[in-house]
Parts: C-alpha cells; sequence; structure tokens
C-alpha cells in the first residue's frame, strides 16, 4: 500500500467555495479513487471506529439500546423504518446539542433567553434521557484525520 500517491489530484482554489450542487463530479471520483487504493478510506473509518469505542459516553452501545427499544416497542416493524426512526433520533439530539452549545457561547442559557426552542427538552432521545449525539470528540477526531488523508492526495493549485 502506497502512503503516498504518486500523483496528488490537483484541485483549483476555487473549490473551497463550491457547494454539493456545484462539485465536479469527476474531480470527487479523482478524490476518492486514490483515498480507496491508497488505504485512507480504511484509516478513517478505523480512527473513527476507535474514538467511538474510546468514548466515555458508549455511543456504539446507546444506539444499539435505542434501536432495540423502538423495535421492542412494535411501532417499528422493519429494518428501513428503524433506521429512518434512529438516524432521524440522532439528527434531532446533535441539532438540540449543536444549539445547547451555542447558547452557553453566547451567554444565553444561563440568562434563559434562547430564541429558539430550549435544546433541554428536545435533548435525549437515547434510554436514560442520554443525548444520541455524535459525541463531539469522535466529530473533531473524523475531521482531523479526514484532513490528513486529503493532504496527502489534494494539491490546491
Amino acid at each position: 500500500m502506497n502512503s503516498e500517491p504518486t500523483t496528488p489530484v490537483r484541485v483549483p482554489k476555487a473549490a473551497s467555495t463550491y457547494t454539493p450542487t456545484t462539485q465536479d463530479p469527476d474531480l470527487r471520483s479523482q478524490i476518492n479513487t486514490i483515498l480507496l487504493r491508497d488505504g485512507h478510506i480504511s484509516k478513517i473509518q478505523e480512527s473513527l471506529l476507535h474514538a467511538l469505542n474510546a468514548s466515555p459516553t458508549n455511543w456504539p452501545t446507546l444506539i444499539q439500546d435505542h434501536a432495540l427499544a423502538l423495535l421492542r416497542s412494535g411501532d417499528y416493524t422493519t429494518f428501513p423504518a428503524l433506521m429512518t426512526r434512529v438516524l432521524d433520533d440522532i439528527k434531532a439530539d446533535t441539532a438540540a446539542a449543536r444549539n445547547q452549545e451555542e447558547a452557553k457561547e453566547n451567554g444565553a442559557a444561563a440568562a434563559g433567553t434562547s430564541a429558539s426552542k430550549p435544546a433541554a427538552a428536545v435533548l435525549g432521545k437515547g434510554e436514560g434521557g442520554k443525548s444520541l449525539a455524535l459525541p463531539k470528540s469522535v466529530v473533531e477526531e473524523g475531521v482531523r484525520i479526514t484532513k490528513e488523508c486529503l493532504d496527502l492526495v489534494v494539491e490546491v493549485e
């Protein structure tokens, strides 16, 4: 496995302003191909898995327990419906956690002046009221390792 590609993908500086609709599919395909070929995807996946397992939140077990509780409720009888609900709950808790963090940063949480629905009212769809949001440390590790891998395969013009 080659750790550095012989010809990095050249990305125009303007790419930093691209949106998913304006991204060049060929450029994305080139980057993905190199990431796969050179083993970077496995490295990212292993890093994320390690970060998840090392997190004190025990997120994988929390998600499993939540899914089992939903199945046992009888409201979800198919895997696609269950996955949709679990992912929706993760997204809701993630948004609530982000709002809660922003409110703390802005001082609004202490003053109780948050303009949106209080995050605490939404946060905690998991068993025992635990948040299903992906732990911040895992997200930060995922971003760090992904940037590291992209630096090896992409050259910004």
